[in-house]
């Protein structure tokens, strides 16, 4: 697989690239926002490790304008801090995050993870049939979701999530279980990934998102996909 890392840190860029080419991925890298979106353009990356702070461009402008047309995996990279910037690129469409410093081997288990549910999005051993709870429909096979008859555009996580949810509706499941089991890797705590790819999926699905109906709150224990009654 091809793997975009960009970031103007470039003893960093080395390492990363090293280590990837170790696993056998092809690597491109880029230093600056403006040199990240031309190769994202001529080289079609198969996932995007993308720095927050960049020069020319920085990684908001890179995955706002990278969101506009390709749907590539994207794990953004970020300063301790950072937090209410994490959030907002999570609620463009990154796919994960990592706070730096970090372990090399912690980011090469999230691309490995990511690239393989980029090549097989459902990750679950269930058949992949059609789920239907109350006004959401999901077709695993067609990759298509409608809400009260009409189709809903959702992002490969946020497809992942929902089908996730909807095979295990009315089980409690943990932060760390929906980690495991849609990004596929292992967490100890409650990552804000989970939080606020919930909180994109609800504006989706919800009536009103901020009373949800379907994606509900289990204080202190998780989320549970509701169709008690329905």
């Amino acid at each position: 697989m091809k793997i975009l890392l960009a970031d103007d840190d470039r003893d960093l860029i080395d390492l990363l690239r090293y280590a990837f080419q170790r696993d056998g991925h092809s690597v491109v890298m880029a230093f600056d926002g403006e040199a990240a979106l031309r190769m994202i353009q001529s080289e079609s990356p198969d996932l995007v490790v993308l720095d927050l702070m960049m020069p020319k461009r920085d990684g908001m402008q890179v995955l706002k304008e990278l969101r506009r047309s390709k749907n590539v995996p994207v794990i953004m990279l970020t300063a301790l801090g950072d937090e209410d910037h994490v959030v907002d690129a999570l609620q463009l469409g990154a796919d994960d995050y990592l706070v730096k410093p970090f372990r090399p081997r912690e980011l090469r288990a999230r691309a490995q993870a990511l690239l393989r549910r980029s090549r097989d999005p459902l990750t679950s051993s269930k058949p992949a049939q059609p789920i239907e709870v109350g006004d959401v429909a999901l077709d695993p096979g067609t990759r298509q979701v409608s809400v009260q008859g009409r189709p809903a555009q959702l992002s490969r996580t946020e497809f992942s999530l929902l089908h996730y949810l909807m095979l295990n509706r009315n089980v409690i499941v943990s932060p760390s279980d929906i980690i495991a089991n849609v990004w596929g890797y292992e967490a100890d705590e409650n990552d804000q990934v989970v939080k606020v790819t919930v909180s994109r999926l609800r504006r989706k699905l919800e009536t009103d998102p901020s009373n949800p109906q379907y994606i509900v709150n289990v204080p202190g224990v998780g989320y549970k996909f509701h169709d008690e009654g329905r």
